[in-house]
C-alpha cells in the first residue's frame, strides 16, 4: 500500500512530541510493509535543521515574512499564504504521479491546499484519506481563532475515510463531528530503552528530569507545579529542565527574580539530542510530568512509564494512560502541595518503583500504534 503523508514539520530529526510521532508512524508503516512517503510543508524559521529532501519543499524564504504575520497564526494560516502558490502546484503534480492509496494529514492544517485535488483529479479521487489528529486543535486554539480551527478540522473529519485520535475522550469528540465515519484510537508511545547500553548524560548527581517542548502549556504547568522557586528539593538534589521549554522557563520574569536560587536548584539544558535525553532519562531518581492542562494524550508520559524510575506527575499528564496509575512507581497528584510532596518524598527514597519492563511494554509505540497499522489494509480494500 502507499501511504502519502503531509504535515507541517520535518522528521529527520524528531525533537518535540509531534515529530516524534509522525516519524514513529512512518516507521512502523514501513516495517509493516507499506510505502510511505511523508512530505513536511513548513518553515525554515521554526525549524531550520530539515534535511535536504525536506528543505525542498519547505515554505519559500521570500513567504515567510507573511507566514509569521503576528496578526495571523503560522499554523492555521499556512494555507491561505501557499494557495495557488507554485510548491503546492508542483507537490500535487508529484502527489499524481505517485498514485497514493492512501493520503494522510497531520494535523488538519495543510488539507485546503489539497482538498479540491483529492476531489477532482481522476487519479487522486481513488485515493482513501485519512486525518491523523494529534489533539482536538480547536480545543486549544486561542478563542479568536476557534470558529475558523473548528471549522477546519470538522471539514476534514466529515471527508476522511478513516480519523486517528490519540486518546478515547478525543475519538469521542471526532465520532459525534458531522459526517465522520471510522475513527481509531492509536495512543502516542515511545521506543523501549536498550537494556544492553548504558547512555551517557549531559548531568550528574541526584536530580529530577523534566523534559518538555516549548509549547506555552509547558511552561504553565511547570511554574504551577513547582513554583517560583523548586526549594522543596532535599539537599543536594537539582531540577534538570531539558528541551525546547528551557528557554521558557529561563526567559520569564520568575526565575530571573530569584536567579541566584533558580541557580541552586535549576539546571536548564536546553534542547537535546536523543541519546543525551536518554542519558539523563536513564540516570535520573525521578521523572516528572507537571502537566496541567492541553489535549490529546503526552509522549513524556509514556516516556516516564517505560523508565521504570519514580513518576510523578499531575492528573493532567495521565490523559489516556490512566490505568497506568495502578503500577507501581507512578505518583499522581491533585494538585501542587500534594505534587511537590510525592516529589520530594521520591528523591529521598521514601517512596519508589518497582515496575518492570514487561509491565510497560504496551506503551511502546509498536503496541501503541498496531491499531492503525492494522487498518491502513482496510484503506487499500
Amino acid at each position: 500500500m502507499k501511504i502519502a503523508a503531509f504535515g507541517h514539520y520535518p522528521i529527520h530529526r524528531p525533537l518535540h512530541g509531534g515529530q516524534r510521532r509522525v516519524a514513529a508512524i512512518a516507521r512502523q508503516a514501513r516495517a509493516a510493509g507499506h510505502i510511505f512517503r511523508y512530505v513536511p510543508i513548513y518553515s525554515t524559521r521554526g525549524y531550520p535543521d530539515g534535511s535536504p529532501d525536506e528543505r525542498r519543499t519547505a515554505v519559500p524564504e521570500a513567504l515567510l515574512s507573511r507566514l509569521h504575520d503576528p496578526q495571523r497564526r503560522e499554523d492555521l494560516h499556512i494555507s491561505d499564504t501557499l494557495k495557488d502558490r507554485p510548491l503546492i502546484e508542483g507537490l500535487i503534480r508529484e502527489l499524481r504521479d505517485f498514485a497514493p492509496d492512501a493520503v494522510q494529514f497531520e494535523h488538519p492544517w495543510l488539507y485546503p491546499l489539497f482538498a479540491e485535488a483529492l476531489d477532482r483529479d481522476p487519479v487522486l479521487r481513488r485515493a482513501r484519506l485519512s486525518y491523523s489528529a494529534h489533539n482536538v486543535e480547536a480545543a486549544l486554539i486561542d478563542p479568536h481563532w476557534r470558529a475558523e480551527a473548528e471549522a477546519l478540522e470538522a471539514a476534514l473529519v466529515a471527508r476522511a475515510d478513516l480519523t486517528i485520535a490519540v486518546c478515547e475522550a478525543d475519538a469521542r469528540h471526532f465520532a459525534g463531528l458531522p459526517g465522520a465515519t471510522e475513527v481509531v484510537v492509536a495512543p502516542n508511545g515511545c521506543w523501549a530503552p536498550d537494556p544492553e547500553t548504558v547512555p551517557s548524560a549531559p548531568l550528574d548527581g541526584l536530580y529530577a528530569l523534566v523534559a518538555g517542548s516549548a509549547h506555552p502549556p509547558n511552561a504553565r504547568g511547570y511554574w504551577a507545579s513547582f513554583g517560583d522557586i523548586p526549594g522543596f528539593l532535599p539537599p543536594r538534589s537539582r531540577l534538570a529542565v531539558a528541551g525546547g521549554m528551557t528557554h521558557l522557563i529561563t526567559a520569564d520574569d520568575r526565575f530571573r527574580r530569584y536567579a541566584q536560587m533558580n541557580a541552586e536548584f535549576v539546571v536548564p539544558l536546553g534542547v537535546v539530542e536523543e541519546e543525551a535525553l536518554s542519558g539523563l532519562l536513564h540516570r535520573a531518581s525521578v521523572i516528572c510530568l507537571p502537566i496541567t492542562e492541553g489535549g490529546g494524550t503526552n509522549l513524556k508520559t509514556a516516556e516516564a512509564l517505560m523508565s521504570c524510575k519514580p513518576v510523578v506527575a499531575m492528573r493532567p499528564a495521565m490523559r489516556g494512560f490512566e490505568e497506568a496509575e495502578r503500577l507501581s512507581g507512578v505518583h499522581v497528584a491533585d494538585d501542587p502541595e500534594q505534587f511537590r510532596r510525592l516529589l520530594r518524598d521520591a528523591m529521598t527514597g521514601a517512596i519508589g518503583s518497582q515496575r518492570r519492563p514487561d509491565e510497560v511494554a504496551q506503551y511502546g509505540w509498536p503496541a501503541q500504534l498496531a491499531p492503525l497499522i492494522s487498518r491502513y489494509e482496510s484503506l487499500a480494500a
